[in-house]
């Protein structure tokens, strides 16, 4: 089986579609508002804004103030 890449230019969508799959699994229980931003601090931790990872608390703020609104809602 031969898999397509993904063409740029729809990374928004994917994005969209994560985000809605996301709040699907917490509307039926799968998971938490908790389990997802445990989740998302663990992205948060490993990402590389300024030559290094992330400190904890600098992640944690980008959870809350960024990423936990648009996972959750707002």
């Amino acid at each position: 089986m031969i898999e397509k890449t993904t063409p740029s230019g729809h990374g928004e969508i994917d994005a969209l579609i994560l985000r809605a799959l996301v709040r699907k699994m917490v509307a039926n229980g799968l998971l938490s508002p908790d389990d997802v931003r445990a989740v998302l601090f663990d992205a948060a931790t490993r990402l590389d804004l300024v030559g290094s990872d992330l400190t904890p608390e600098a992640a944690r703020i980008v959870v809350e103030e960024d990423l936990a609104p648009l996972f959750l809602g707002s």
